[in-house]
C-alpha cells in the first residue's frame, strides 16, 4: 500500500513540475517515461498491460471506437465467437486496437511493429514450424495443436495441410479454392505442339513415280518384234555368221518416252528428328525456400 502511494504521488508530482509523467525517475523524457527499479534482476521489471480472455474483451467490443486506437491489452485465451471487431483474436498475445479491429502485434523492425494474421503465407530458410507458422508440408491436421487445428479448419483446409513442396505460389482465379494444387513441373511436347516446318533427312524406301520419261536396258538393247528397224531391207537378217549376224534387226537401245503412267509400288519412308522423347522442365531459374502458414501458437 505504502508503494503504491509513493508511485502515484511521484507521478502526480512530477506531472505537475515537467508536464511529463516518470515512474522511477524525476526526469522523465516522454509523456510516460517508466524505468526499471532494480538492474541487478531481485526484481521482475517491465510493463504489465491488462490481461483478458478474448471473450472478456469482445464483451466491451461497443467500448472500443476510432479515439481508443492504439490501446494495448494482453489477450490470455482466443475469443469464442470472433465479430468484426475479435476476427483476429486467434491466439494468446499482445494485441493493439487500430481503431476499427485489434490487431496482433509481434515483434520485426526494430523502428516497427508488424502484425500478422491467421492464413498468411511466407517464405523461409527455416526448415521447421516456429512462432505459430507451420511447414506446408501436407501432414495431417490432427498433429497439430487444437488450437492451430481450429485455425486451419477455419480457413477450409481439411484433413491436410497443402503440400508446396517443389511448388510456387498461383493466385486464385475464379471458381479455385484456396489450398488445393495442380499443374506439373514437365511438358510433355506432341505433334500438334511441333512448329509447321519441314524437317530435313534422308529418306529410305522406294517412291512412286509419274511422267513421261524413258527406260535403258542394263546391257544389249530392247527387241522388238513386227519392226522394220535395222533390218536389210528385205525383212531379213544379216546372216554372215559374224557376231552380228543379225545386224541388229528389230533392236532399239531405249524404250520412247510413251506418255504420263504410274509406278504402283508399296514402301516406306521416314525423316528422324533425332529426340529421345525427353519430357520438357517446365522451370524458371530459381532459389529454394520453404513455405509457411501462419496458423498461431
Amino acid at each position: 500500500m505504502r508503494t503504491t502511494f509513493t508511485v502515484v504521488m511521484a507521478a502526480v508530482l512530477s506531472n505537475f513540475a515537467y508536464a511529463q509523467v516518470g515512474i522511477n525517475t524525476a526526469n522523465p523524457i516522454t509523456s510516460l517515461d517508466v524505468v526499471a527499479k532494480n538492474g541487478d534482476g531481485s526484481t521482475a521489471e517491465g510493463i504489465l498491460p491488462p490481461r483478458m480472455t478474448g471473450d472478456q474483451l469482445q464483451a466491451g467490443d461497443s467500448q472500443y471506437t476510432n479515439a481508443h486506437a492504439g490501446t494495448i491489452v494482453f489477450v490470455t485465451l482466443p475469443v469464442t465467437s470472433a465479430t468484426s471487431k475479435t476476427i483476429n483474436i486467434n491466439s494468446q498475445g499482445l494485441y493493439y486496437f487500430d481503431g476499427n479491429i485489434w490487431q496482433k502485434m509481434m515483434l520485426g523492425d526494430a523502428k516497427a511493429l508488424n502484425s500478422k494474421n491467421i492464413g498468411d503465407i511466407k517464405s523461409s530458410f527455416k526448415t521447421s514450424d516456429h512462432d505459430g507458422w507451420y511447414l506446408l508440408d501436407g501432414r495431417s491436421l490432427s498433429l497439430l495443436s487444437p488450437e492451430s487445428q481450429a485455425s486451419a479448419e477455419s480457413l477450409g483446409l481439411t484433413n491436410n495441410l497443402p503440400d508446396a513442396t517443389d511448388r510456387v505460389l498461383k493466385s486464385k482465379a475464379n471458381n479455385e479454392i484456396p489450398g488445393t494444387v495442380g499443374g506439373d513441373n514437365s511438358i510433355a511436347i506432341k505433334r500438334e505442339n511441333l512448329p509447321n516446318i519441314n524437317l530435313s533427312g534422308t529418306v529410305e524406301g522406294i517412291a512412286q513415280a509419274a511422267g513421261a520419261h524413258t527406260h535403258t536396258p542394263t546391257e544389249g538393247g530392247f527387241l522388238l518384234g513386227g519392226t522394220m528397224v535395222n533390218n536389210n531391207g528385205t525383212n531379213n537378217y544379216q546372216g554372215d555368221g559374224n557376231s552380228f549376224s543379225w545386224g541388229g534387226i528389230g533392236m532399239i537401245g531405249v524404250t520412247a518416252a510413251s506418255g504420263t503412267h504410274m509406278h504402283n509400288v508399296t514402301g516406306s519412308a521416314s525423316v528422324p528428328t533425332g529426340g529421345s522423347g525427353t519430357t520438357v522442365d517446365n522451370r524458371s531459374a530459381y532459389l529454394v525456400v520453404n513455405t509457411f502458414i501462419y496458423l498461431g501458437s
